[in-house]
């Protein structure tokens, strides 16, 4: 599916394409198969095979009977969003 090319600067469709992804799972609670997936992305069923593979690796989406659900690491990155409460100190900010 081609896309208008964002301003200012070059785009990596395996990155839009993991989030779509991420987005499209935490769209359906009870997890969505790779094939639906594919069909979503309309992209090979191998690539999306690809994607999923890495994001369940990295702890963002998990794998069971056939379906991938939200993983771990998307919950944490979640609960990491400033909330309503949030003074706007910097505790917790990684610095490297």
């Amino acid at each position: 599916m081609a896309q208008p090319r964002a301003a200012g600067g070059t785009r990596l469709q395996s990155v839009e394409r993991a989030l779509r992804i991420l987005t499209e799972v935490a769209r359906h609670p009870q997890g969505l198969t790779a094939k639906r997936l594919a069909r979503f992305l309309d992209v090979p069923l191998a690539t999306t095979y690809h994607l999923l593979r890495t994001l369940a690796h990295e702890g963002w989406l998990e794998h069971a009977e056939g379906h991938y659900r939200v993983g771990p690491g998307a919950l944490a990155f979640g609960r990491a969003l400033p909330g309503p409460d949030d003074d706007g100190s910097e505790q917790g900010v990684c610095t490297v």
